[in-house]
């Protein structure tokens, strides 16, 4: 309380004391500290003294203070209390007393824009040179503040205290931390003999007091720069007048201190360096640091920061080729990206204000990226020489160096051949603008110019190919062009969907490529086995034999193969048959083959004439002399034989081991040709070969004809053997008939025909066939037996077979046409007016009858579940009817176009077969031909060459195609089982065996069976009778194979009846079959039921003819005539005919009476004696 009585009594005091209207007495109340008056310091006070000297200098007075508190001119005070701002007074100057020196123009939040301004009031900063701080910075400033020289005269290092300084006071006024650390506008620690010298904050900001007048802060743009630059020895300019030097060599464009280098990755780097190679190379302009170029920003995504400039794909292509030119010049166009854009638009175009550079040279009247016409000529200007063109057409290219290859190599810089082997492409087109161009250069349909020059393809071409290759069209040159209608005859023209796809499928990958494809330069080709062998492709008909790989087709490891290998392309027997001509064999084959080919069932007509073997891939001539040796056995050559045995090696060869020495070190063969010895030797491990003179190309060379390599001699105590592998000369064939060539080379098999009804995708794809039956269209569907007997009297000469399907049917009203097993067609009736007719059809379990107008089908289409859980609609047979004729003594129908399948749907996996054919390459509605006649000679059916095999019948059967036919075996029928089982009996071998058997031409002899009681198929024993040394062949064997049993049985030759000492005795002479023995007699009267046994005189039955006798009682038989039969039997029971004898009974005893015997088997022994006489005349 006491306190504020002393402060009033003090404001009365004063009001008392001065007026109004004088002048008020400030220090009076501020220079006590006391709460409603703010103290104010004065011996602190700062630069502010003095600021108004009307009450004296020197001190700080009323005036001073009224000064900046303009408002405060009575007491008590009156409000608003109004002070002047620091800027009103040093900068605006508005009450006039503040001298010019103290007038602020920079470092102030007022500066204009080429002064510098700053964010901060002035009291920050001078709040930081005063001794006091009181209220506020400003008043504090006001007040106490004073000025900061910091001990510095202007300049760098002036600036520096603050600008370089992190550790002035200052550090917090700056609201950009960045501003304590600016450096120069290059390195502090620059190389000192840089020629760009040391600019410092004076050479942009000029030279004066923070505050002062001269200060200036330029306007950081090009013109700027230039200021220093532009007179640099590479002569910096704004790049394409437009993009200010700051934006590339500062991050931050407000800071141009310490100046950065754009790098390529859009990063920024500033350079310190204290010599010239921190930066330099060798070359003074060679910057060490990789900087931004053309392609930062042009290429790809660019840079952010520069999204306006114009971008293009990357890489850049306007060469695709790394050394350009360089494949056609001395010296390569650009060898980089950044190089490229050198070439065309010049160097140094960073700092250049024209970025065109040369292209401004061949603008003429073209637009910068338009759009791409017939009168835009951008390409024509640099690669077509007096052209003559209209337009906007003007060829100028001097300033280009190299100069660019001109496509017409009028300029004749361009060698024929590139440095790779590339030929020179010599454009003769029909027109030279762009839009030409881009028919084969443009790369995803660029839509301007611009766009197309940054991405030029190497003659990339199109998907529409026909457009510039065809011959009657324009685009590509004359040797790259084809005859189009020809090859849309071709047997090619279908591939991949035809057209265009055509050329995808050979020249590419199939699919529509966006310019060339891929391989357009390196086609496909029929020997690479892409598309129709080992590899299909597209669908392709594949063949599995003749051709140069065949022996890879199911055989990729090529160990054991059967198939027909050629030594020529495909392409040597194809080009035979085309519509047109291309520029090489490949060509011609591929875009101009037709199927007019010679019908290649016909074996002959290659391997028999020299001259169609020439024209036709030099086909082997079966008939000459070769020097090619084969191996015995393909699939295991490996053989042993024993002393005494013989090894037979085909085709009239064997060998024979006579002997194993003791040491087993040699041993003594014999080599032997048709039961003639050829030589003996004496061999040891290793190769023994035998050699004969043979006439090749009309000269007698002596070749290999045998080769044995010994791996092994053995010697035992009883016997020795020998261990080899062996090779023969090929076999020369004299046969010359195609019938022939099918019994060794043809796997034969019932004649039958599949289609593929679907090929349904799954895992592993399901194949779903049938049998087709009839198809009147199919050449191939024919009658073997038929078309057997016409290749018969085929020659080498005849190149086509002329076989003609059936096309015609006609089956009389109420006849049954029996189409295969399972399938028959019925003509029920036929109208009066031959308008209609009603068929029957019946296949399986299905019935179906219909109407049928003439002229229309007859089709059946059942739905048929095959696939288990998806029924579908299946046609399996279509007949048109034709005509239908009112004839006598029936009505006709007349069918045709009649296809006929089988309902029964099979199915089988792909990597199976069928027939021989791989069900990985069946598609729907694919064909399968097997018989005994092949399709052609690609079937798998054709092999290299069988020597026999399990299946005997199939050469050798009456159907077979080997002379050596067997049409019965007659008693053999049922040997062994019978069919091929018979002949395995007496050849040897078992069913799975691949080649004919060791002992097929030394079968078993008859007694091997007949006199054995082991491994003798049941045959009848007669091992204890003479009849085993006899020739069994003379009696037994009618037509080679067919076996005749002759049914010989025991005669009775010789009968009487005799009475000795009141005992009748019967007495016979009785023989046997031909060297056979009787082993039974015995004799019956009147009638069998009751036969009674006869003896051999001599008391054995041993021989062939035996006298036997027997006592009979006559004493019960009735007065009268009566009959004796005697019969005789060889083994096993076989009882011959009965002979009788006729005598007379009287009162109960004999009548004697001449002999006189009536035989029962007098025919049978004349027709047995002429037998054996005509088998012994055929068989001398």
């Amino acid at each position: 309380m006491k306190k504020n009585r002393v402060i009033f009594a003090l404001i009365v005091f004063l009001i008392l004391a001065f007026p109004g209207s004088a002048v008020l007495d400030c220090k009076g109340c501020h220079q006590f500290d006391m709460g409603a008056f703010p103290l104010i310091n004065e011996p602190f006070f700062g630069v502010h003294v003095n600021v108004n000297s009307t009450e004296g200098s020197g001190n700080l007075t009323n005036y001073d203070c009224m000064a900046c508190h303009y408002s405060i001119d009575v007491f008590p005070h009156n409000s608003p209390r109004l002070t002047y701002t620091c800027e009103e007074c040093h900068i605006s100057n508005i009450i006039g007393i503040v001298p010019p020196d103290r007038i602020i123009y920079n470092h102030n939040r007022s500066a204009n824009s080429t002064n510098i301004s700053v964010g901060a009031s002035c009291g920050n900063c001078h709040n930081k040179t005063s001794n006091l701080s009181i209220y506020s910075a400003n008043a504090s400033a006001a007040h106490y503040g004073r000025n900061a020289s910091f001990g510095l005269s202007p300049g760098e290092e002036y600036c520096a205290y603050c600008h370089a300084n992190s550790s002035t006071v200052y550090r917090d006024v700056m609201q950009n931390p960045k501003n304590t650390a600016l450096g120069n506008h290059t390195s502090g620690i620059m190389f000192q003999s840089h020629p760009a010298g040391f600019p410092d904050c004076t050479t942009c900001h000029w030279t004066d007091r923070l505050h002062g007048q001269n200060l200036t802060k330029p306007v950081p743009n090009s013109g700027f720069c230039n200021n220093c630059h532009k007179n640099d020895p590479q002569k910096m300019e704004m790049h394409a007048g437009t993009v200010e030097c700051i934006r590339c060599h500062t991050e931050n464009d407000s800071d141009i201190h310490n100046i950065q280098y754009l790098l390529k990755d859009g990063t920024y780097r500033s350079v310190n360096a204290t010599n010239c190679g921190d930066c330099h190379g060798a070359a003074r302009t060679a910057f060490k640091l990789t900087t931004a170029d053309c392609t930062t920003c042009h290429l790809g995504n660019g840079i952010v920061k520069f999204s306006e400039a114009p971008r293009f794909q990357s890489p850049l292509a306007h060469s695709t080729n790394p050394a350009s030119g360089g494949l056609w010049n001395s010296s390569s166009y650009w060898d980089s990206q950044v190089n490229a854009c050198k070439y065309c638009h010049g160097e140094n175009k960073l700092h250049n204000t024209n970025p065109l550079g040369n292209i401004s040279y061949i603008k003429s009247g073209n637009a910068l990226n338009q759009s791409i016409t017939n009168t835009s000529f951008w390409c024509a200007n640099c690669h077509y020489k007096d052209g003559g063109l209209p337009g906007n057409y003007s060829y100028n290219i001097t300033s280009f160096n190299p100069e660019p290859p001109e496509i017409q190599n009028k300029s004749g810089i361009v060698p024929t051949q590139a440095s790779d082997g590339t030929t020179f492409y010599n454009h003769s087109l029909g027109g030279y603008s762009d839009e030409t161009c881009k028919i084969c250069h443009a790369v995803n349909s660029p839509a301007t110019s611009a766009i197309f020059i940054h991405n030029v393809g190497t003659g990339g071409g199109g998907p529409d190919c026909i457009s510039c290759h065809d011959n009657r069209g324009a685009g590509a040159p004359a040797d790259k062009r084809i005859d189009i209608f020809s090859f849309n005859k071709s047997v090619h023209y279908g591939i991949n969907k035809g057209g265009n796809g055509a050329c995808w499928a050979c020249h590419g990958d199939g699919t529509q490529p966006s310019g060339h494809p891929e391989g357009y330069k390196s086609p496909k080709k029929c020997s690479n086995d892409e598309c129709h062998s080992l590899d299909q492709k597209f669908r392709a008909p594949m063949i599995y034999s003749h051709f140069k790989n065949a022996c890879l087709n199911s055989n990729p490891t090529n160990i054991i193969n059967y198939n027909v290998t050629t030594s020529q392309d495909c392409q040597e027997c194809h080009a035979n048959s085309v519509y047109s001509q291309g520029k090489s064999i490949n060509s011609t084959v591929s875009h101009f083959a037709s199927s007019d080919l010679i019908d290649s069932i016909n074996c002959i007509y290659c391997h028999l004439d020299k001259d169609n073997s020439e024209k036709w891939g030099n086909a082997t001539l079966i008939y000459e002399n070769r020097t090619t040796l084969v191996e015995l056995n393909r699939e295991d050559n490996k053989f042993s034989a024993k002393e005494g045995e013989s090894v037979d090696f085909g085709f009239g060869f064997s060998l024979k081991l006579i002997e194993v020495s003791s040491v087993r070190g040699s041993a003594l063969i014999e080599l032997i040709k048709e039961n003639k010895s050829l030589e003996t030797s004496l061999v040891n491990i290793g190769n023994y070969t035998y050699e004969e003179y043979l006439t090749i190309d009309n000269t007698s060379i002596k070749v290999p004809v045998i080769v044995i390599n010994i791996t092994g001699i053995f010697k035992m105590n009883d016997t020795g053997f020998i261990q080899f592998e062996g090779f023969r000369l090929k076999r020369v064939h004299p046969e010359k008939k195609i019938t022939s060539c099918y019994s060794c080379h043809v796997i034969a098999s019932p004649k039958m025909k599949y289609r593929v009804v679907e090929r349904a995708s799954k895992e592993k794809d399901e194949i779903f066939y049938t049998r087709e039956t009839v198809n009147f269209t199919d050449k191939k569907l024919f009658n073997e037996i038929t078309i057997l007997q016409l290749l018969e009297g085929l020659t080498d000469e005849d190149m086509h077979v002329n076989i003609e399907p059936e096309k015609k049917r006609a089956i009389y009203e109420g006849e049954t046409w029996n189409i295969s097993e399972e399938t028959s067609l019925m003509v029920r009736g036929v109208d009066t007016k031959s308008e209609v007719a009603i068929l029957q059809l019946q296949t399986a379990n299905y019935f179906y009858e219909d109407i049928v107008k003439r002229g229309a089908l007859f089709e059946f289409t059942p739905t048929i579940n095959y696939l288990g859980d998806q029924p579908k609609n299946v046609t399996i047979f279509r007949a048109r009817v034709s005509g239908i004729i009112q004839a006598t003594p029936k009505n006709m129908v007349i069918l045709e176009e009649v296809v006929s399948l089988s309902p029964e749907i099979k199915k089988i996996i792909v990597n199976q077969t069928i027939g021989g054919y791989n069900t990985s390459w069946l598609w729907e509605n694919s064909t399968i031909n097997i018989g005994k006649i092949p399709e052609n000679f690609h079937s798998p059916q054709i092999f290299d060459g069988g020597n026999g095999g399990g299946n005997c019948i199939s050469c050798h059967g009456s159907e077979g195609f080997s002379v050596k036919k067997v049409f019965s075996l007659g008693k053999h029928d049922a040997l062994n089982g019978g069919g091929n089982n018979a002949c395995r009996a007496c050849h040897g071998g078992t069913k799975d065996i691949k080649t004919h058997p060791a002992g097929y031409k030394t079968p078993r002899n008859c007694i091997s069976c007949h006199a054995a009681t082991l491994d003798n198929f049941s045959a009848i024993y007669i091992g204890d009778e003479e009849h085993r040394n006899e020739r069994c062949e003379t009696c037994h064997v009618s037509n080679i194979h067919e076996i005749t049993g002759l049914h010989m049985t025991p005669a009775v030759k010789k009968i009487s009846l005799t009475k000795e000492d009141n005992r009748t005795i019967l007495r016979a002479i009785v023989s046997a079959g031909y060297k056979m023995k009787i082993r039974d007699a015995r004799y019956y009267i009147d009638s069998p039921p009751e036969k009674f046994r006869m003896a051999p005189v001599d008391g054995n039955f041993d021989s062939q003819t035996e006298d036997i006798f027997a006592e009979i009682d006559v004493s019960n038989l009735s007065s009268g005539k009566h009959l004796v039969f005697v019969e005789a039997m060889e083994r096993n029971n076989k009882w011959g005919l009965p002979t009788s004898f006729e005598f007379t009974i009287e009162s109960g005893s004999l009548k004697e009476i001449e002999n006189k015997n009536t035989s029962m088997l007098a025919l049978a022994d004349i027709i047995a004696i002429l037998l054996i006489v005509f088998a012994v005349r055929r068989n001398r």
